[in-house]
């Protein structure tokens, strides 16, 4: 009979929590056993029940809803999402852009990758995306860094996301470390790399009133803070705008500059350059204007195109306005 009784308060409790997290509710382990006066593993066999239920259904509008741990709030909650329809080509396209993009490391890559081929295509059809795929995976060159980051942009996004200030340890390209509290605003990815975008005290930099970029690699430890900033709406960071005047990755004063380009192809130029215009001129070359901030990663770039970059109309080199 006593048995009987604590299936019965068991089944009662599963429901109570999965009312919960369907209001929304963040369910903590060991606030719940608490609460119930039962082990904190009672709690975990629960949350495993509703995740068995769950597991593999779809509701009739095609949603998968699961139950995730959410390191940031620290506690599980429900979440529903549209199941992934990507085509043969979508799916080819996507996981070649993640390989070419060489920004992850291996184990990572290769996670997303099998994941996303397990969650898109019938059975069928996955041995003939592996072999396309398996070649290039195997020779995959991760970065030198070799560090695991998905779950560090993630935390990071989440503290852009909700205004938070971070705690940071970072390691200069010189090897030195420094420690700085930021306001972070953007998350980026550029050429290997991915970049957190954010504004420190003016007295500590460099470039007042322009954000700073931290390749998230050298960050050495962080700690999202529970302290907030606030973000007026008309000053609001735009990783858009942003990125389209910082092609580099270099930080500094906003820039305009001006040059002739007499290569063979100008929207080789357009596309590595968001900001510039291009006005053709008589002999076929093209006057350039471009707005980037800092001007360190751009005289690298120009630098390196050799004959295809000549003086502007004025007979000078490249003017900084």
């Amino acid at each position: 009979m006593e048995g009987v009784k604590e299936s019965a308060r068991k089944h009662d409790r599963v429901l109570e929590i999965y009312s919960r997290l369907l209001s929304g509710e963040i369910i903590r382990k060991q606030e719940l056993a608490d609460e119930y006066g039962v082990n904190p593993r009672s709690i975990q066999r629960d949350i495993d029940s509703i995740r068995d239920f769950y597991a593999n259904r779809t509701d009739r509008h095609g949603e998968l809803t699961e139950i995730q741990y959410d390191r940031i709030a620290k506690g599980f909650r429900i979440v529903s999402a549209k199941t992934i329809t990507l085509t043969n080509a979508e799916l080819f396209t996507v996981a070649k852009v993640i390989l070419e993009s060489r920004s992850l490391c291996k184990e990572e890559m290769e996670k997303i990758i099998t994941d996303l081929i397990g969650a898109c295509l019938p059975t069928e059809e996955r041995k003939k995306m592996y072999e396309l795929l398996q070649n290039e995976i195997f020779h995959y060159v991760e970065p030198r860094h070799g560090k695991a980051l998905i779950n560090s942009i993630w935390e990071l996004g989440t503290a852009v996301y909700q205004h938070r200030m971070i705690q940071m340890e970072y390691q200069k390209v010189s090897g030195e470390v420094s420690k700085v509290n930021i306001k972070p605003v953007g998350i980026m990815g550029s050429e290997y790399y991915f970049y957190l975008i954010a504004y420190i005290g003016d007295k500590d930099k460099e470039y007042p009133g322009y954000p700073t970029v931290y390749r998230i690699d050298r960050i050495k430890k962080y700690r999202i803070t529970d302290e907030r900033f606030h973000v007026p709406y008309k000053d609001r960071f735009e990783e858009g705008e942003f990125r389209k005047r910082i092609p580099f990755m270099f930080t500094g004063k906003l820039h305009k500059a001006n040059f002739i380009y007499k290569g063979a192809d100008i929207n080789a130029v357009l596309d590595r350059l968001p900001t510039a215009i291009a006005e053709r001129r008589e002999d076929g070359s093209y006057l350039v204007a471009v707005e980037v901030y800092g001007n360190q990663g751009l005289n690298f770039w120009l630098k390196g195109q050799g004959e295809s970059i000549e003086i502007n109309e004025n007979k000078e080199k490249v003017v900084l306005i």
